[in-house]
């Protein structure tokens, strides 16, 4: 990817932690080719032209661990700064003054973002929790009531606070050297941040709270009546079938569409009464079952924000989502795990369900079409996943793909191995199950290749929806002739890339084909499907798929863009990612793709982290990992990374998992002797399973990380 700030191209699977300033009039050469190239503040370590290590021309050092320290220090500021607006927003009774706050949080959002982009590091985990009491220790302010003056007087002492700390550390290295820039730098955007904090004080004395303008997350106010269409994105999925059907399985129980109804229109009650409006977040940290979806169900129906949790989510990972999103409840099973203020918004499910028996339904709030229904987090294998923010509208179109692509009928029944966290099972499965009518399976049990193929002999789904990896896990622990005996007459694979290996031994053991899907969060549903007929990704029903690159042809990859009905309006606190992804009222991931040769289909050429240049050519680390392991004795999954050697060049890695590492080994030393040099894997690492994300996608940083240690 080109760097935000000097349009230099960033290798995205390089070893390291990247600085980059663009201010600094800095030149550095090439050690291979000589290119020189001005504006690095600190060096990519790679030549923009032949990926060679690059040397500054002027030979001054530079203290790289130094300048990290300061950009992660920023990063420390920046969270805890968002963790007090935050807290200070749940802690307020105020709601303009928590309205306020919240936004002050977006902001410190946002502020991580450009950090982030501009010094290609990631975001850090929070290490403490800016509690108000410890805020106002930090920015010098006595007394920390919970008036609006004194959270105002905090939050621009922790501004202030933090640019004096940067001016001090600009004074202690040397002008005009880059590390003296970066500080400067630092210190003046705090500055400007406790400036705008200082104005909007003086608004909010004089009655004018409004220095922060609305965006399309915070949603708040209600739309003029005849301005907008009116829709709810609950009803529409819930409307329309018969009552008496059945809507959802989960064990032995079963709930009718007209008591899924019932059940989310009392839950809808059940917020508005505890003192909910149009636009709060409703946090869903449940197990798959009956409760998951009358909640997430219940607060689109009460024009709520509703946000699917991992139950299984680090704690960590737990915090930092927590001072992003300013939940106003938790509907959960476990209270362990969630530090103050936030600890006393939880809902224990009991209690919550308990409510919504006692509760009387309430009718469907209208909404605008555009406003914010639900998020979904991207499950990205880099970085934090960003929060995707998906409008009522999503529910009129949610069907199409499943219905003309896939071939799902109402007679269906659907059962997906995947979490209902995850936007794949949530709108392939769920959404686009009930919109047509069909039975869904929901399954509260993590995800196993014993466990799924148990559930399809318990339930009988006629369509499976699953991952590549569970469907290679079936296959190795002889499971899925079953699959097809239980009566499954659909199989769906998305998430990951299929490889060819695991489509035919499917076919060969089960006699069913694998549609291959690929979609997207910021889409929803399937955007292209491969029904394995030579004829390649082929754009689903409703969906129009356009190189980013009008002139692309076969063999040079190109990113797409995509134009969807259900299209996400954007991203939570990322505007610089949203420029970069949503272009021109389409989504474009950064997923490259490759032209079949009669200019039909699409190839799935890996992502920008996955295609790599090895010796000056093009190497795909997915149809390496393929062509490696197929066919290759034992073994049962594998993965390619780009790594440097002892001399800072690239070359390739490859983790393998084997039932008998001894013959793999072996078999693979071969395989890899037969291919072109440059394609060659320098290191072949065993290992006991390949790091994956919960949603089952290979976290390859992971894998970066764990050669440094074995090489």
């Amino acid at each position: 990817m080109p760097c935000p700030q000097c349009g230099r191209p960033l290798d995205a699977a390089a070893e390291g932690l990247y600085i980059c300033c663009s201010g600094a009039a800095r030149r550095w050469r090439c050690i291979a080719c000589g290119e020189t190239a001005q504006g690095f503040a600190f060096a990519y370590g790679r030549c923009p032209r032949c990926g060679g290590a690059m040397t500054p021309e002027d030979g001054q050092p530079i203290d790289t661990g130094s300048a990290l320290e300061g950009v992660r220090m920023a990063f420390e500021i920046e969270l805890g700064g968002r963790a007090f607006y935050q807290r200070a927003a749940a802690d307020s009774d105020d709601p303009a003054l928590r309205d306020l706050f919240g936004r002050f949080a977006r902001m410190e959002g946002v502020h991580m973002e450009t950090l982030a982009r501009r010094y290609h590091i990631d975001v850090v985990e929070p290490s403490t929790q800016m509690r108000v009491e410890v805020a106002a220790i930090f920015a010098q302010v006595e007394h920390a009531p919970n008036e609006p003056a004194n959270l105002f007087r905090i939050a621009i002492g922790l501004e202030n606070r933090a640019a004096a700390f940067f001016t001090d550390r600009a004074a202690r290295t040397t002008e005009g050297s880059p590390e003296h820039a970066l500080y400067v730098e630092l210190a003046a955007e705090e500055h400007e941040h406790a400036q705008a904090l200082a104005t909007a004080w003086q608004q909010w004395r004089t009655g004018r709270p409004g220095l922060l303008s609305d965006d399309l997350l915070s949603h708040r106010a209600e739309p003029a009546v005849d301005a907008a269409p009116r829709i709810n994105a609950a009803r529409t999925l819930l409307e329309g079938h018969d009552a008496t059907r059945p809507a959802l399985i989960c064990g032995d129980a079963t709930l009718t569409r007209g008591e899924l109804r019932d059940r989310v229109a009392r839950a809808a009650a059940v917020f508005a009464a505890h003192g909910l409006v149009p636009g709060d977040r409703v946090a869903i940290k449940l197990p798959d079952g009956f409760d998951w979806v009358v909640a997430f169900l219940g607060a689109q129906w009460a024009g709520l924000v509703a946000v699917a949790v991992n139950p299984r989510i680090p704690a960590p990972e737990w915090r930092y989502v927590l001072d992003e999103a300013g939940f106003r409840v938790i509907v959960t099973d476990t209270i362990d795990d969630t530090p103050l203020p936030w600890a006393a918004r939880l809902w224990r499910v009991d209690d919550w369900r308990r409510d919504v028996d006692a509760a009387t339904p309430a009718p469907a709030r209208p909404m605008d079409a555009e406003a914010p229904a639900f998020w979904c987090h991207s499950s990205g294998t880099s970085g934090k996943p960003k929060a995707v923010v998906l409008a009522h509208r999503y529910a009129e179109h949610i069907d199409q793909v499943s219905r003309e692509g896939i071939g799902i009928r109402a007679d269906d029944r659907l059962y997906a191995s995947s979490k209902l966290f995850f936007a794949y099972p949530q709108t392939n499965a769920l959404f686009a199950g009930l919109r047509l009518g069909a039975t869904v399976i929901l399954d509260p049990q993590w995800p196993t290749a014993a466990g799924v193929a148990a559930a399809v002999q318990r339930h009988r789904p006629t369509v499976l929806l699953s991952v590549p990896s569970l469907y290679r896990n079936l296959l190795h622990e002889a499971l899925a002739a079953g699959i097809a005996q239980a009566g499954v007459r659909l199989c769906v694979s998305a998430g990951e890339a299929l490889s060819a290996s695991v489509r035919e031994q499917w076919r060969a053991q089960t006699g069913l084909a694998i549609v291959d899907g690929y979609g997207a969060s910021e889409a929803m549903v399937l955007v292209m499907l491969d029904r394995g007929d030579g004829r390649g990704f082929q754009p689903s029903p409703g969906i129009s798929i356009e190189p980013i690159d009008a002139d692309a042809h076969s063999g040079v990859p190109t990113r797409l863009k995509i134009r969807a009905p259900m299209l996400a309006l954007g991203y939570l606190d990322r505007p610089q990612a949203q420029a970069e992804s949503f272009r021109d009222g389409a989504f474009c991931p950064a997923d490259l793709w490759d032209r079949l040769p009669d200019g039909g289909g699409w190839r799935f050429a890996g992502r920008e982290d996955s295609l790599v240049k090895i010796r000056g050519r093009w190497v795909n680390l997915i149809e390496l990992a393929e062509q490696l392991g197929a066919q290759t004795p034992s073994l049962v999954e594998g993965a390619a990374v780009c790594v440097p050697d002892g001399d800072g060049v690239d070359a390739v890695a490859f983790f393998y998992v084997a039932g008998d590492g001894a013959a793999a080994r072996e078999a693979l030393l071969a395989r890899a002797e037969a291919l072109p040099a440059y394609q060659r894997p320098r290191w072949l690492h065993a290992v006991p399973a390949l790091p994956r994300g919960p949603t089952g996608k290979l976290l390859r940083r992971q894998l970066q990380a764990l050669h440094r240690t074995l090489a």
